[in-house]
């Protein structure tokens, strides 16, 4: 898709998402303790498996794109997001990338990918029974899933725009009524993350984990990523599940 049509499955922008893009999770996505170990466990899932294209479905500012694209040079790589803000920028750290703006609910791109990536999106979505059939329909061979999973926190549904959590069986059995087949299951995050980390965001002024980062901030977010690496893979409230067509 070329510059010149790739904006042309669009629908009208969520503003209130587009307003958090714009002032609140730029950083937190690049530099969040949380989103970079939600990057190395989608690493870790996809290492043992080949794959020519990639579509990261709510790609946000695109650091995970660009992170695949070094780890695997000739991948062909592509971006969904409902912000124009954030595709702004995913167009500049990956550039040789294909962006479109894409409501997971209502629309699907034409072309499946081999390797498609939904890392924290279902858990906004009304609808998702027709986003994860979506997502289905935009994979050739391999999807990644990442979703909450356990008990919801205020902060979670009132400054994050969550509308549920999942559990392990629940998300596994949508996948495979849209005709995917999970294969890995990771629950992440025991204890340090969940329950510890989200108990104290829940108490917190949200203003903390927003915003620019400073040293200050950045350094408290490389603290904590070092301690998440104590983290247990088999149980916590980070759900990662990768399926296949076969």
């Amino acid at each position: 898709m070329n510059a010149d049509n790739r904006d042309a499955l669009t629908t009208m922008p969520n503003e209130w998402y587009e307003e958090l893009w714009r002032h609140d999770w730029m950083d937190y996505s690049r530099y969040g303790p949380t989103r970079r170990h939600v990057r190395r466990i989608i690493h870790t899932l996809i290492a043992p498996f080949s794959f020519e294209s990639v579509l990261d479905v709510g790609c946000g500012e695109g650091s995970l794109l660009a992170e695949i694209g070094r780890a695997r040079p000739g991948v062909r790589l592509a971006g969904t997001e409902v912000s124009p803000e954030a595709l702004r920028y995913a167009r500049v750290e990956v550039p040789n990338g294909t962006f479109t703006l894409l409501d997971l609910e209502h629309t699907v791109l034409p072309d499946p990918a081999d390797l498609t990536i939904c890392s924290e999106v279902l858990e906004h979505l009304q609808d998702d029974e027709t986003a994860i059939a979506h997502l289905a329909a935009m994979t050739r061979r391999y999807l990644v899933v990442v979703v909450p999973q356990g008990k919801m926190r205020r902060f979670e549904r009132g400054n994050v725009g969550h509308v549920r959590n999942y559990t392990r069986s629940d998300l596994c059995a949508k996948l495979e009524r849209a005709g995917l087949t999970p294969i890995i299951v990771v629950e992440w995050g025991f204890p340090f993350f969940s329950p510890l980390y989200r108990n104290f965001l829940d108490r917190i002024p949200n203003t903390i984990v927003k915003g620019r980062m400073g040293w200050r901030k950045r350094l408290m977010s490389d603290l904590l990523y070092r301690l998440f690496e104590l983290n247990a893979w088999d149980r916590g409230d980070k759900l990662a599940v990768l399926a296949a067509r076969w």
